[in-house]
């Protein structure tokens, strides 16, 4: 019968492995793999039951010396055969003092037969040969350790005294050797607490049933000091008498290492971050119940596998190389994992990752330490887009803010030169251009006034239903047919304090940005409810401030946002639509409305799976107030009233002097509010009207205001500005009624504001302003 053998094969060409293995048949029953690259190689070779290894010498990116340098490398006693189609005397001498065991032609392969004859019986012999040497070390070794360095004192008793101890039972108990030899006895040993278990438990039994008896006690040092004990002994006879031999270890420090031991094991097992321990492999031994915890799976799931089940596909190949590449060569390495857990979920770990050595500096395992920091991530990357948001948003102020003051300007120069031509004019026609630009790009301003949350606000308690139904009828004609608008509104939502037109405002725009989302149709939902934000909530959304809250979401089942989307979303012009479908200001808008009014926004999309806005503002626990009558409108015509004007920019200035001088208003104007303190003081009995910008340098027009009306209570005040540097105090004031002109305006505008002022009762007008005139 043809002996079986298994054989590995390295040889990069199927044909030539055939060839290897239709020769072995005429004398053998061989079975063989075949490999051509490294990772093959070590793969079966991890699988083992090789007897012999036949390589080719040279291959594509692989190599018969290579081969045979990994088999040392894993000290494994393979013969290996070296065959090649063109061998020559210089490779089949480098191949041998590599450690081949033999060189064949591959065209000639009639030597194949007899070399592997010859190579599996001295496999056979050398194995013998290593194993009796292994065993012969081993038994010396062991005869060794016992007699010259045994942790094991050794004693016989006879006639209940010591007639031998080995050195290291004297060892045990700090006494000459020879002083206890015919002179102690084990009573005289052990503990005074502990003589009478060790009579009644270990010397008496033996005495009289023989047997192994098994006891624990404590034994007292010549110096006194206190050892703990575990004795064996049992009962036996020497020159015919009885005796007793036993072994005594010392396990004082076995026993404090235990009680260290179990102190470390339950810090381990109780630790807040995961531990994973690994062989030199890579292949993992044990993980603690926070890995399991963090990653969903079991600890039999993960025992033996790699750590590699973990990897989220998300870190390129050559971080890993560096991962391995450092802890191998014994450094520590830190980084930080993108890992998956078992339900697909992906976290972030920080992780400390060190080899274990022994006593020999050679590495046996590694050990992990984890935290899984996705939380804090999370938290980080907010805080930083927040940042990145008020940094736009305060460029975007100071922009808007300018613009403002040069759209005045325009639009009103624009409105006094239309009055000025015919109707149908070339000319008026060009001007009512340059005007409707202007008006348009107002617009832009105030969105991006409102994203720098420098837009003031007149905010009044609201209940947010009302808001969705006076401008759902309108929703649905811009959404268009194929798309179904769905209201979900809580029956007893709460109240908030926002702007009317504001909301409206972010309603319009979420909305429409849905719509643009689900071109091919879908449902849009509006919803509202009360919430509450806890600590949990604002610790995972910075900007967010635990509280009572109402909540308007907007939803869609459109095409979602990608992560990075997500990041840019509330930027100013930022946007994915194509050209000419929106200027990228509608979310843009909504997020500085939102936090304006002291709210917070959450924003939930994935791609294809839909968007949801979340948008929290705060609730006030106070009905609406009722809405004041609106002050009847002065009729047109020419008026005779003097109007102190401070307004800081001389092109708004001059307008304002302009227009309000052709409808018959005596103007002092100025551009300095210390100098208009100083002009009314001159003309305070012929003053009706303060007309003046909010923020001034020197002083501002609350100041200015409070410090007028302080010399003349009728005075009455009148407000323009584009924004503020201060809203909170400003709406405040104008909560009170105090009228107000937004920047930019037109003539139309400013003059029906001032005659309102002028005109509606003695109190119209006057601020009502915080004490100390604090702005």
């Amino acid at each position: 019968m043809k002996q079986a053998i298994r054989i590995l094969i390295i040889d990069d060409s199927p044909e030539d492995a055939t060839l290897i293995a239709l020769q072995l048949q005429k004398e053998f029953e061989p079975s063989y793999e075949r490999v051509q690259t490294a990772e093959e190689l070590e793969q079966a070779l991890d699988r083992g039951g090789w007897q012999l290894v036949i390589s080719d010498f040279v291959m594509p990116g692989f190599s018969g010396l290579a081969a045979l340098k990994l088999l040392q490398d894993r000290d494994l006693d393979l013969p290996l055969i070296m065959v090649s189609g063109q061998m020559g005397e210089d490779l089949a001498v480098e191949a041998m003092r590599a450690g081949a065991q033999d060189y064949l032609v591959k065209n000639n392969l009639t030597r194949l037969i007899p070399a592997v004859k010859r190579e599996l019986n001295e496999a056979v012999v050398r194995r013998e040969r290593r194993l009796a040497q292994e065993a012969l070390v081993a038994t010396e070794a062991r005869l060794q350790c016992l007699v010259e360095q045994s942790l094991v004192g050794i004693f016989m008793l006879q006639g209940g005294r010591f007639s031998y101890v080995n050195p290291k039972f004297a060892q045990i108990f700090a006494y000459p050797q020879d002083s206890l030899t015919g002179q102690k006895s084990l009573l005289d040993l052990v503990a005074r607490e502990d003589q009478f278990r060790v009579m009644a438990q270990f010397l008496r039994p033996l005495e009289e049933a023989g047997g192994n008896i098994h006891v624990f006690c404590q034994g007292v040092r010549s110096d006194g000091a206190m050892v703990d004990l575990e004795m064996n002994g049992s009962r036996t006879e020497l020159n015919g008498h009885p005796a007793i031999i036993g072994t005594l270890l010392d396990i004082t420090e076995r026993k404090h290492a235990e009680a260290e031991l179990s102190k470390l094991w339950q810090a381990v097992e109780q630790s807040p971050v995961s531990v994973v321990i690994t062989d030199i492999m890579g292949n993992i031994e044990y993980v603690n119940p926070k890995f399991c915890e963090v990653t969903g799976y079991d600890e039999t799931e993960v025992a033996g596998k790699n750590p590699r089940i973990l990897k989220s596909g998300t870190m390129d190949k050559p971080f890993y190389q560096d991962l391995w590449a450092t802890i191998t060569d014994g450094r520590e390495w830190h980084g930080e994992l993108h890992n998956k857990k078992k339900s697909g979920e992906l976290f972030w770990e920080s992780a400390s990752i060190s080899a274990v050595k022994n006593g020999d500096g050679r590495i046996t395992h590694f050990v992990a330490v984890k935290e899984n920091i996705t939380e804090r991530k999370r938290g980080i990357e907010q805080m930083r887009q927040a940042q990145k948001m008020e940094a736009i948003g305060q460029l975007a102020g100071g922009i808007a803010h300018d613009f403002n003051n040069l759209l005045t300007i325009i639009n009103g120069y624009s409105t006094l030169l239309i009055r000025s031509l015919e109707y149908g004019t070339p000319m008026r026609k060009e001007a009512e251009q340059i005007l409707r630009a202007g008006e348009r790009a107002a617009d832009l301003t105030r969105q991006l006034l409102s994203f720098s949350r420098r837009q003031i606000m007149e905010p009044k308690v609201l209940n947010i239903n009302e808001q969705v139904r006076s401008i759902e009828t309108m929703l649905r004609r811009l959404i268009g047919e194929n798309i179904e608008l769905v209201a979900g509104l809580l029956d007893d939502v709460g109240y908030i304090k926002c702007d009317p037109g504001q909301i409206e405002q972010i309603i319009m725009n979420l909305v429409l940005n849905a719509r643009d989302a689900s071109d091919t149709g879908g449902k849009i939902t509006i919803e509202t409810g009360n919430d509450e934000i806890d600590e949990n909530f604002a610790m995972l959304h910075p900007g967010a401030v635990p509280g009572s809250y109402v909540r308007l979401s907007v939803s869609d089942d459109g095409v979602g946002m990608s992560d990075e989307v997500k990041r840019r979303i509330f930027e100013p012009f930022f946007t994915t639509k194509e050209m000419g479908r929106g200027t990228g200001l509608g979310l843009a808008t909504v997020y500085g409305i939102v936090k304006q009014s002291g709210g917070y926004i959450e924003v939930i999309s994935q791609p294809n799976q839909g968007t949801q806005f979340n948008i929290f503002l705060p609730r006030v626990f106070k009905k609406q107030a009722s809405a004041k009558k609106p002050m009847a409108e002065e009729i047109a015509g020419m008026h005779t009233q003097t109007i102190l004007v401070v307004e800081d920019e001389p092109g708004v200035l001059n307008l304002v002097v302009h227009t309000l001088k052709k409808q018959g208003f005596r103007i002092i104007e100025t551009t300095d509010p210390l100098q208009g303190v100083t002009l009314f003081d001159e003309h305070q009995s012929e003053i009706d009207l303060l007309l003046t910008d909010v923020v001034m340098p020197f002083m501002s027009g609350p100041k200015l205001a409070e410090q007028l009306t302080q010399k003349n209570p009728k005075l009455k005040v009148l407000f323009m500005s584009g924004h503020t540097d201060n809203n909170l105090s400003f709406e405040k004031i104008l909560e009170n009624g105090v009228p107000f002109l937004p920047k930019p305006f037109a003539g139309d505008a400013l003059i029906k504001k001032v005659t309102e002022t002028l005109g509606n009762g003695s109190e119209a007008g006057k601020p009502d302003l915080p004490p100390g005139g604090s702005f």
